[in-house]
């Protein structure tokens, strides 16, 4: 282990060092760009999300269900209270990959915390699907849930890294339209910035342990694929362009060791300037979407702190969501 501390940092756990050093690196965006082997790429990259559900110890399902067209699935976790506010989640996959299962350790610890349920919503994936196609099946889901469901009020937008951009990208697009918007947004080290100008995509190039081999053009092929020939001054394709006055409460999660780290520290002071009640948090050491690994410590505090954001934004907490709360800061 002398080797992984003096590379990955002493301070983090044994386990949590582990699980840094055995991230897949992201591949280059050529080999994204060609069917074939961004087919190859999708499957390995799915196969460790998926994999990351080894680790949850405690009861849950997840459902398919059907809503305004859309598939979607239905996360219940131990004591989940089909009365209480609930998640809706966006998942990961740089566009091109992931699903409500495969990523669903992503969200299940949360759910789990608050007593809450949880939504996934299955959207079409790039490039066979571009904008706004994604967004479009999105707020079908949203419409359909606050119409019958919950009112927006009871329900919190959730969404990690593409996910994240996504959920930024609908609120933009609920508020043009005047939609009600949810009471409150929760983005895990989203990918905010479709043109890549955040500074840590180059200081953080070459230690990021998954994308600091391809830096910002990983990211700008990824959003060639997404969103090909669309302006990216467009708040609704990247949302780190928006105006966010009058946004709901926003909670920011992002490691130090991934090259989203700027788009969610730009992201946090827009907010903040324009008022949101707006909370940053940065785990020191961690990767990109280690939220999926609920052995680690440092995940099981990050899903408290989520458990608790979404009691105070989106109604009473349950008992073991104010405990959770407890401390976190």
């Amino acid at each position: 282990m002398a080797l992984l501390k003096k590379r990955f940092g002493a301070h983090l756990t044994e386990r949590a060092q582990k699980a840094l050093a055995s991230r897949r690196a992201c591949p280059p965006p050529q080999l994204l760009r060609n069917p074939l082997t961004r087919d190859l790429a999708k499957r390995l990259a799915e196969a460790d999300w998926a994999a990351t559900l080894s680790q949850i110890d405690f009861p849950y399902t997840i459902e398919d269900e059907e809503i305004a067209g859309v598939n979607c699935v239905r996360y219940r976790a131990g004591r989940s209270d089909p009365g209480a506010p609930l998640i809706l989640y966006l998942h990961a996959g740089a566009f091109i990959s992931g699903s409500p299962r495969i990523n669903a350790g992503a969200v299940l610890p949360s759910c789990h915390l608050a007593g809450f349920e949880g939504l996934g919503v299955d959207y079409s994936l790039a490039p066979g699907a571009v904008y706004p196609t994604q967004l479009d099946e999105i707020e079908r889901v949203y419409l359909a849930v606050t119409a019958a469901d919950r009112p927006a009020s009871r329900l919190v937008l959730m969404g990690d890294s593409a996910g994240g951009a996504l959920a930024l990208s609908s609120l933009q697009r609920w508020r043009r339209k005047g939609l009600p918007l949810p009471a409150g947004v929760v983005v895990l080290s989203p990918v905010a910035d479709a043109s890549s100008r955040s500074d840590t995509y180059f200081t953080l190039k070459g230690r990021d342990p998954i994308f600091g081999a391809v830096g910002a053009s990983g990211t700008t092929t990824v959003f060639d694929l997404y969103a090909p020939g669309e302006d990216r001054s467009n708040p609704e394709v990247s949302p780190i362009e928006g105006d966010y006055d009058g946004m709901p409460p926003m909670l920011i999660h992002v490691g130090s060791r991934e090259i989203f780290l700027g788009d969610s520290a730009r992201l946090a002071e827009k907010a903040r300037r324009a008022g949101v009640d707006v909370s940053l948090r940065v785990f020191d050491g961690l990767f990109h979407l280690f939220h999926l690994h609920w052995e680690l410590e440092d995940a099981k505090a990050a899903h408290h702190d989520i458990a608790a954001f979404i009691a105070r934004t989106a109604g009473a907490a349950a008992p073991s969501a104010r405990r959770a709360g407890a401390g976190c800061g």
